[in-house]
Formats: C-alpha cells, structure tokens, sequence
C-alpha cells in the first residue's frame, strides 16, 4: 500500500482525516481519523534500490464502540487483503478525548526514495 492509497480509503469513508494532529475545527467532530507515520526503515527493492517502509497509526475516535464508519473502515483494509490488530480503549477523564472510545492500529506503507 502507498500513502495515497492509505489517504484515499481514509478519505472514502466521509468523515474529517487529518494527517499529523486534528485540526482545530476537527476537535469535537465525531468520528473521525487521525494517521501519521511513526516508524521507518529501507528495504532492498528488487535489489537495484531501496524503498522506504513507513509505518503509520491510524486512529479512529468515536463516541460509541465499533461505530459504523470503523466497520466500513475494516471491510475496505479486508477487501484490500488487509487484517491489522485493532486495540481499543475507552477514555473517560482527558481534557480533549472525554468519553471517547479511541480504536488504533498501525499499517506499513510503501514510499519511494533515491539512493
């Protein structure tokens, strides 16, 4: 899987994304995603270079366990050949995230590089 195509099935489920932090007019807007990379390392591509392997978490924020727009989330990254490990935690007391079920999972991406 390349960003973009990490971008548009986030996209596709119609509610607000931001890459790297929400923005501000996402704060109380539910649900919605979060994703940014966390992790990186280069792998020899067909041994004439490398790519890039990014590793991204992706959270999903609702007010009710296993919202509709996380199911439809997990039958695309299915129908995509993709089965990551969702963890689940209710945040109760937070400033920001107050009685929010907080979903994340990480997948790897493919991003090209020189060299």
């Amino acid at each position: 899987m390349t960003k973009q195509e990490l971008s548009e099935v986030l996209h596709s489920l119609s509610i607000p994304v931001n890459e790297g932090i929400t923005c501000d007019e996402n704060t109380n807007n539910y649900p919605r995603i979060v994703y940014w990379p966390y992790y990186e390392r280069d792998e020899t591509a067909s041994g004439e270079g490398y790519h890039n392997v990014v590793t991204y978490q992706i959270s999903f924020y609702a007010r009710t366990p296993q919202h509709e727009k996380y199911k439809e989330l997990r039958k695309r990254l299915r129908d995509l050949g993709l089965h990551p490990a969702f963890q689940h935690e209710y945040v109760e007391k937070d400033a920001v995230f107050a009685k929010t079920w907080h979903t994340y999972f990480a997948l790897d991406v493919i991003e090209e590089i020189d060299g």
